[in-house]
């Protein structure tokens, strides 16, 4: 594979450091789904992601991780 294409890895690093939080493959995976980042799969369910969609992607704080309590008003949020 040349170098225009990259891991799903390798596309969670290069993303988290540009938006400087960290963000989920699982968010990737949804960036990919809308069509932002181009794709490419191979039998065996290897995928590259294209290099300059990822190159360009920033996330927003709050946007792309795990921690979905977050996102909520604090009116909404338990405090047991």
């Amino acid at each position: 594979m040349n170098s225009n294409w990259i891991t799903t890895t390798e596309a969670v690093a290069m993303i988290s450091k540009k938006s400087h939080h960290l963000v989920s493959p699982h968010h990737v995976q949804t960036l990919v789904n809308r069509g932002k980042i181009g794709v490419r799969s191979f039998h065996g369910g290897t995928i590259f992601l294209k290099r300059s969609d990822v190159q360009v992607t920033r996330v927003a704080a709050g946007i792309g991780n795990s921690r979905r309590s977050g996102l909520l008003p604090k009116s909404q949020t338990s405090t047991n």
